[in-house]
């Protein structure tokens, strides 16, 4: 090899290690940002799921809250996670917040019962053990001894069990079954109900009820966005769901970091230089011709 063959070979050596040194320079970069969405995370649900410190919160419902959070955000958040398709995720966080709904449902008439507000039931219907008998004229007389009482029973359909019980009473027909299967499944075999049940009943005033209920509902609206958020950057995808459903209780205070989600908004990274997209080709270009320059005498 002439001189002038060996110095153009050596100019275009430079170029090609330049070249390839920008190119790791952009993955790094690339990789830069991923770790900063994660951290961001980390961040954001420090505040709730891993702080040791009781919150200064505003008022001794959303206190409660917090500590029913603790266990609660990782057993939903667990149920979302399992969940591959984007479908079966926006299913999950709608037939979540349709059970959470329930449950608060079920306690509001709970406790009117208690307070005496369910009038008596009608003189013509007995239950005992889950068997109605209805009788047909309020004239009648029944034997006291119980036997002619199959006779006005009235037939009861089998009643679905667990998860098979929450299938059949759907609201939401138009969500992914698989999705609302996980929902279920994953709250019927937790402890949330009960824990959001046994954390009310330390709340006796009306007014720290209904504002345990209102920033619940949102709260698990929220943090479900969070959660979504993560797994679609982990999978490379869009959101499955980027806004929150559920009204945002008056004078609520969302901290940094989940503004966006209430909002709906997307999320934007920081502002920086842009970093153009390397194609497999061009890797695979210049790695061939610095490997044969390089090999050569």
């Amino acid at each position: 090899m002439n001189r002038k063959e060996q110095l153009l070979q050596e100019i275009k050596l430079r170029r090609l290690i330049r070249k390839a040194l920008k190119i790791r320079d952009k993955k790094q970069k690339l990789e830069e940002q991923k770790l900063r969405r994660v951290v961001r995370h980390l961040i954001a649900e420090g505040d709730v799921d891993a702080d040791t410190e009781p919150a200064p919160y505003g008022s001794t419902a959303l206190s409660a809250l917090a500590d029913a959070f603790n266990s609660i955000l990782p057993i939903l958040k667990t149920g979302l996670r399992k969940l591959k398709r984007p479908e079966e995720r926006q299913s999950y966080r709608a037939h979540v917040l349709q059970k959470f709904s329930d449950m608060f449902t079920n306690f509001e008439g709970l406790d009117a019962k208690e307070a005496g507000a369910i009038g008596e039931s009608d003189l013509n219907e007995q239950e005992e053990e889950g068997i109605k008998i209805k009788i047909d004229d309020p004239d009648r007389i029944m034997p006291s001894d119980g036997k002619e009482d199959p006779r006005f029973e009235q037939e009861v359909a089998p009643k679905p069990e667990g998860d098979d019980a929450d299938i059949e009473n759907l609201a939401i027909q138009t969500e992914d079954p698989t999705g609302a299967r996980f929902a279920f499944n994953t709250i019927n075999n937790s402890n949330i109900e009960k824990l959001l049940s046994d954390t009310r009943k330390l709340l006796p005033r009306d007014e720290d009820k209904q504002e345990f209920k209102d920033y619940a509902m949102y709260n698990v609206d929220l943090w479900l966005l969070t959660y979504e958020k993560e797994i679609a950057d982990e999978n490379g995808q869009p959101p499955a769901f980027d806004k929150v459903v559920t009204d945002k209780p008056a004078g609520a205070q969302v901290q940094a970091g989940a503004e966006q989600f209430a909002a709906g908004d997307p999320v934007e990274e920081p502002a920086g230089e842009e970093i153009p997209e390397i194609g497999a080709g061009e890797v695979d270009d210049i790695t061939t011709d610095l490997e044969s320059i390089l090999m050569m005498e």
